[in-house]
């Protein structure tokens, strides 16, 4: 009997960077297939046993070196047969490689996070990555983390076959213990967590921190997630930190904003970050650049501002500010709507239920 899923991820060194945003997607998927009653089978370079829970799926591991890609493929050649799915985790060589593979399957869909190559100095390496990107969509189905991501390939080439978008999701767990602190007679406080992504507008974000504290619009600001010297007086990086002391340390700051200050980049508007639903789930008011409006188009207490516009994202902070409670009533819709739809066994299921 056919089991239902083979999930291939094709970096030998997947999970040894430790835990980062493709790890996070990969741990979850596999989770989400698993809470819908999905039969799953990983085939991927070791390390997975570190982020993904191996009990209920079955893992195949492949060793890196010299031999990964011949061991990878004749691996995945003898057990994409005995699934009903298989899902590939997109490279530019891959779709000329697993051309074979639709003999025996017809049902494999490649997770595009990235047009690797696409924007090459070297007009070989673009002719050929849009090659591969015209096998993807007419022989293989697409699977992306975003509208704007699917979007750019089919502004490459014509989808022919199925594409679905999957966006990230999120494990609500610690984040449904958080109540906030709230302090009528103080300013508000803006938070971040998370990586310190190269495509958010830092300096932005920092100007604006030190004229609303000026102002005694805000506190400060917090950034969970990162160390930084030299920042402005206003400014507060708290370093590294796991969902508990996130939680912990949260209940301690008065009056909290979250912020998502990502800027209007091509790289930006692709992405679906978890912390916009990590946000949601905290049942806080946010301010979030416009680059991510379709990817939280659902969640009514994310507040806009344009990107590159210091003066707007002031004057979002200042509205939320004065109208602190009510954004905290919208906030509560917000973790609602992130339960119900961006968890990942929620994500996950739209898919299975398309497919399987």
């Amino acid at each position: 009997m056919k089991r239902d899923i083979l999930y291939v991820l094709t970096t030998p060194e997947f999970f040894m960077e430790g835990p980062c945003g493709r790890v996070s997607h990969a741990s979850g998927f596999v989770e989400g297939a698993c809470e819908n009653g999905a039969r799953l089978t990983l085939l991927s370079g070791p390390g997975a046993e570190a982020f993904v829970d191996i009990a209920p799926i079955k893992n195949h591991r492949v060793r890196p070196g010299l031999l990964w890609w011949p061991s990878l493929l004749i691996k995945a050649l003898g057990l994409a047969c005995r699934h009903r799915v298989v899902v590939v985790r997109w490279r530019p060589i891959l779709p000329f490689l697993l051309l074979p593979f639709l003999l025996l399957n017809r049902q494999i869909w490649f997770e595009v996070n990235a047009l690797t190559g696409l924007d090459s100095s070297n007009p070989i390496v673009r002719a050929l990555v849009r090659v591969s990107v015209w096998l993807s969509t007419h022989c293989f189905n697409v699977l992306t983390v975003s509208e704007v991501s699917l979007d750019r390939i089919a502004g490459v080439s014509t989808l022919r076959r199925l594409s679905h978008v999957m966006p990230n999701g999120f494990r609500p767990d610690e984040l449904e213990n958080f109540q906030v602190n709230r302090d009528a007679n103080a300013p508000v406080s803006l938070v971040y967590f998370g990586i310190r992504q190269p495509y958010y507008e830092w300096d932005l974000l920092y100007r604006a921190c030190e004229r609303l504290s000026q102002d005694g619009v805000i506190s400060g600001f917090h950034g969970f997630g990162y160390d930084e010297a030299g920042v402005p007086e206003s400014v507060r990086p708290r370093g590294v930190f796991n969902r508990a002391s996130l939680v912990r340390d949260l209940t301690e700051i008065v009056n909290p904003v979250l912020v998502v200050h990502s800027a209007g980049s091509d790289v930006a508007r692709a992405t679906s970050p978890v912390k916009l639903f990590e946000y949601a789930a905290l049942a806080l008011p946010v301010v979030c650049s416009s680059s991510m409006r379709r990817q939280a188009a659902a969640l009514p207490a994310f507040r806009f501002y344009e990107p590159g516009d210091q003066t707007g994202f002031e004057a979002a902070v200042r509205d939320v500010a004065i109208n602190y409670d009510d954004e905290l009533s919208r906030a509560d819709t917000s973790r609602r709507v992130a339960k119900e739809r961006y968890t990942w066994p929620a994500v996950v299921g739209q898919w299975i239920r398309r497919v399987l």
